[in-house]
């Protein structure tokens, strides 16, 4: 195997979250679900942690998402998860103590955002190459932080 081969493996290899994103049914959900894995994992750290944990796996994602995107040879291809693990961890690392119900919620919330495309969500998809294919999910991150913090808060 030459370089250019086992580049473009690894490549697929993370952006596809270790092959989940292979999964023959709802690659997405499986991506979501393995965000919460990983920010149930990461959650005991302090935030300073899981803030930087975030940014180097957004910093990577986007060159990963990109790469693999022309590997694919198809827009926001399906099988590219990485992004679902970005903002599964962009919901969930404000918080000091989520129970695993709040987990489990979050897996719902988050894929209904990510699913449904709320302004701005719907306009930045359509940015090029990883720029596009992450920052819609960093938004669904967003919105799902929020309506964790209410709930959290008026519930």
């Amino acid at each position: 195997m030459n370089f250019k081969n086992t580049r473009n493996f690894f490549v697929k290899f993370f952006a596809t979250c270790f092959s989940l994103g292979y999964s023959p049914i709802f690659p997405g959900a499986v991506g979501v679900a393995f965000g919460v894995l990983i920010a149930y994992l990461v959650h005991p750290l302090p935030l300073f942690n899981k803030i930087l944990i975030t940014l180097i796996l957004i910093i990577l994602a986007v060159p990963l998402s990109t790469k693999a995107e022309k590997l694919f040879q198809k827009k926001d291809c399906k099988k590219i998860i990485i992004d679902e693990v970005v903002g599964v961890l962009i919901a969930t690392i404000w918080f000091a103590n989520l129970s695993v119900v709040m987990f489990i919620s979050i897996l719902f919330i988050y894929g209904l955002f990510d699913a449904i495309k709320i302004y701005p969500a719907n306009v930045s998809e359509k940015l090029y190459g990883g720029w596009g294919i992450v920052i819609d999910d960093i938004i669904a991150g967003v919105y799902t932080a929020l309506t964790i913090f209410f709930i959290v808060k008026f519930v």
